[in-house]
């Protein structure tokens, strides 16, 4: 280590406070594991002043990642007499359960990381600017390298050759052909999945997009418990509606009982009461979780849905009900910037954690005043990021909504243009979508018209 780095941690101050932060958030996770999904983000072995602290909390991540509980013997019995039992019950002694702690502790030891990594890089800039023999572009090109090289990247390989990924491409596309390996998720709505090439894949962001009362939410959770019940988990961030209201609309789709009876159970009949029971247990079955915290940011978001992926490693849809109601971490910037931040923010997130994430959102008013009333991309509030960061965009119309005045045959027709797809077709499909069960369904026959035979493209 240069003089810079040791002269730092020379420092007693600054020692102590590191080593105390480290001990502390050690001897908290050994006394609660869930504290886990509060510093796993931040907080790695090598930032751990003490490489025999980085070693017990490689030790106990280990553990935790895998699924098991972790405490002073598992990590005893796991580093094979590399520790004393009697310092890991020192450590637990001292642990605080406090998330607020954990997070101010884990926050001290990556910042005393950094600036020790800082230290050593300044130290060696002095290094390489004194070596007059080299040219200064090249000079200043190794201390803009070493300066970049402070920037975590995500773990693994950046750049794969030709060779390799022909390789993977080859076995992949054999075990999909065998059936093997299946890497879409059926929406359950037969013509959408037609049009998606089999449904949705890891990594896409689907805005689902309309006015108010189209159907945004219904849509959002026909698919979640539709890829549900095929064991892919959906999660739902509902900014919008209470858990309560959630579960009324859960129960209706899936009992096909009206939602006005749900609300009023005094309306159920004997029929009526029987299937929401049996409902019920089949909803108790499905991997689905809620969440209606109000007022999230994409901060407090990822870092909820990345603690319930690596619980619930079969967690494969995120949704997000809805883009506006999100708080946003810019408040001076622009609204295009702040949806780009929390789009761009949601995008990654898929990638990250390897699943969908469909996004609700609010068009203005410009559609209502067109005499056709499908939506299109300019529709959308603020639409130049959301457009850009999207891989999939569904818009949703229903025709009686807008002309009350159609005949009852349109009552639960409705229409969902593909108007963004990336790699795949554009276009429109018709679904039936029963208000009372808050349901869309596959359409089948020919679109319903009060005036003769008519194109799904002429409303």
């Amino acid at each position: 280590m240069n003089a810079v780095a040791e002269d730092f941690l020379a420092d007693p101050e600054a020692d102590m406070a590191n080593r105390g932060a480290e001990r502390a958030l050690l001897g908290s996770l050994l006394l609660d594991n869930r504290l886990y999904d509060v510093v796993g983000d931040m907080v790695l072995p090598k930032h751990f002043f003490s490489e025999f602290d980085g070693a017990i909390y490689a030790s106990i991540c280990s553990q935790i990642v895998a699924g098991r509980a972790c405490d002073t013997v598992s990590v005893f019995e796991q580093m094979q007499g590399r520790v004393e039992l009697q310092y890991l019950a020192g450590l637990a002694h001292n642990g605080v359960v406090s998330q607020s702690l954990a997070r101010q502790h884990a926050e001290i030891i990556v910042s005393r990381y950094d600036s020790r990594q800082l230290a050593a890089v300044v130290e060696d800039a002095r290094e390489v600017a004194a070596n007059h023999l080299l040219p200064i572009a090249e000079r200043v090109e190794q201390v803009s390298a070493k300066l970049a090289s402070l920037i975590e990247d995500a773990p693994g390989e950046d750049w794969v050759e030709n060779d390799t990924g022909m390789v993977e491409f080859l076995n992949g596309i054999q075990e999909r052909a065998d059936g093997n390996v299946i890497d879409f998720r059926p929406t359950g709505l037969r013509d959408l999945d037609e049009k998606l090439d089999g449904g949705t894949r890891d990594g896409e962001l689907v805005v689902i997009a309309a006015r108010p009362s189209m159907g945004k939410t219904a849509l959002a959770l026909t698919i979640g418990e539709n890829q549900s019940d095929l064991g892919h988990e959906t999660a739902m961030f509902s900014l919008e509606m209470l858990r309560g209201e959630l579960q009324n609309r859960q129960v209706a789709m899936q009992a096909r009982i009206p939602l006005s009876h749900i609300k009023r159970p005094e309306r159920m009949s004997d029929f009526e009461w029987s299937r929401m029971t049996e409902a019920v247990e089949r909803i108790r079955s499905r991997g689905f979780y809620v969440n209606d915290q109000p007022r999230l940011n994409i901060n407090k978001l990822r870092a909820k849905a990345r603690a319930l992926k690596r619980r619930r490693p079969a967690l494969k849809g995120l949704i997000v009900d809805a883009l506006g109601l999100m708080d946003v971490l810019d408040q001076k910037a622009t609204r295009t910037s702040q949806l780009g931040e929390i789009t761009r923010g949601l995008k990654l997130l898929g990638k990250e954690l390897k699943l969908t994430v469909y996004l609700l959102c609010q068009l203005n008013r410009e559609v209502e005043k067109r005499v056709d009333q499908m939506p299109i991309m300019s529709d959308l509030r603020d639409c130049g990021e959301i457009e850009q960061d999207a891989d999939i965009i569904l818009f949703i119309h229903r025709p009686i909504h807008a002309k009350p005045d159609l005949g009852p045959e349109w009552a639960q027709y409705a229409c969902i243009g593909i108007a963004k797809q990336r790699g795949g077709p554009t276009g429109r499909i018709d679904l039936r979508y029963q208000g009372q069960y808050v349901l869309f369904s596959d359409w089948d026959g020919e679109k319903p018209t009060s005036f003769g035979r008519q194109r799904s493209s002429e409303l």
